[in-house]
């Protein structure tokens, strides 16, 4: 899949990067339902090898990136 380009430059194309964007935030922020559940999906997608878990974290980073103004 094309890589998710945030509005400051930055690029998301692996688990890795993700997860060390998720790391970046605020921890208020990430207590909310919409990074609670992604994140939970990006765990599940590293440890199963992607598949399912990997597409639904992919389908649903893009709304939590949005719902921040990330992108």
């Amino acid at each position: 899949d094309e890589p998710i380009a945030l509005k400051d430059g930055r690029k998301i194309a692996t688990l890795a990067d993700a997860r060390r964007l998720m790391l970046s935030l605020p921890e208020l922020h990430l207590r909310t339902h919409q990074w609670e559940h992604v994140g939970g999906l990006l765990l599940k997608a590293a440890c199963r090898d992607g598949g399912f878990a990997l597409a639904q974290a992919r389908a649903q980073l893009p709304r939590a990136l949005k719902a921040e103004g990330l992108i």
